[in-house]
């Protein structure tokens, strides 16, 4: 199986999206969190989520052989509603796609390409900002909603939770939800984990008819790495 270099975007991208039952939410949800995966032939990526008063920001690296890749997306904070002003796609440390937000607007586009611009009714999220967005509010998808990765804009028409069970991880295991989200005419699966404030514990993203997984390694909140019970 080839594992093309640009599928590591869906990776990177839906590697943030998470959701899980309101009774799962924490009374106080971090202000920071580093999560630590392995993809496809054991390729490390890295996903860090920070809030600082009314700001956030949620980055994302793939380390891939010869294609190191970064996401961000950042923007503000008001309640547990998080809006995102700009996400960017950058490759071999070149702008490779960008979206901006903002005034019922989304400026998006590749570098290089007259950027689109998309009037929109709706909230209008990357996927990183909408991962956290569905982590702090109990996975209640915004209604209306559309989703940019920089290069194009969606529509999402639903989200269903497909079961439950467990992840081993770290030597223990953790109660995990999946669930199934309708982005276009692609679904994404993840794995959630409740009890670490519904961090995503595995995302599978299907490409051309091929599936594509990142596994949760390790994980750190609030500075201080945290371990599920060992069994």
């Amino acid at each position: 199986m080839t594992f093309k270099p640009w599928t590591y975007t869906a990776l990177a991208v839906t590697a943030v999206v998470a959701a899980a039952p309101a009774a799962a939410q924490d009374a106080a949800f971090p202000t920071s969190a580093e999560l630590q995966y392995v993809g496809p032939y054991g390729v490390p990526a890295t996903m860090v989520f920070k809030r600082n008063g009314n700001q956030y920001s949620v980055n994302a690296r793939i380390s891939a052989p010869l294609y190191q890749m970064h996401f961000a997306s950042s923007g503000t904070v008001s309640g547990n509603v998080l809006q995102p002003a700009v996400y960017t796609d950058t490759r071999k440390n070149k702008r490779y796609a960008e979206a901006r937000f903002g005034g019922g607007q989304v400026r998006y586009g590749k570098a290089g390409d007259t950027p689109q611009v998309a009037a929109v009714k709706g909230p209008t999220m990357d996927l990183f900002t909408l991962g956290w967005q569905l982590a702090m509010n109990g996975g209640n998808l915004p209604k209306g909603l559309s989703i940019t990765n920089g290069k194009k804009l969606y529509p999402v028409s639903g989200m269903s939770k497909v079961g439950s069970g467990t992840y081993r991880m770290s030597g223990g295991t953790i109660p995990i939800n999946r669930y199934r989200v309708q982005r276009g005419d692609d679904t994404v699966e993840y794995a959630f984990a409740p009890d670490f404030h519904n961090i995503p514990a595995q995302i599978t993203y299907r490409d051309d008819g091929k599936a594509y997984t990142l596994k949760l390694k390790s994980i750190k909140i609030d500075g201080k790495v945290v371990q599920p019970k060992q069994k």
